[in-house]
């Protein structure tokens, strides 16, 4: 299972949506999000487009 968390962008300037593992201690792009940042601050953010397609892989490398 995946959750989609908001953490800043590589620049650590603009907020983005992450995607993370359940249970995991860093994002699909490989950044660690150190603090819980309340999702209403982020509802425009733009997604990490890394991470989108390290998911898009997983979804394809997944089906029968």
């Amino acid at each position: 299972m995946y959750e989609m968390c908001v953490g800043p962008d590589g620049a650590g300037e603009t907020l983005v949506w992450h995607v993370m593992a359940k249970q995991a201690t860093t994002t699909l792009c490989g950044r660690q999000l150190d603090e819980q940042i309340e999702a209403s601050g982020a509802e425009r953010a733009e997604h990490c487009t890394p991470c989108m397609a390290s998911f898009a892989k997983l979804m394809a490398d997944t089906r029968p």
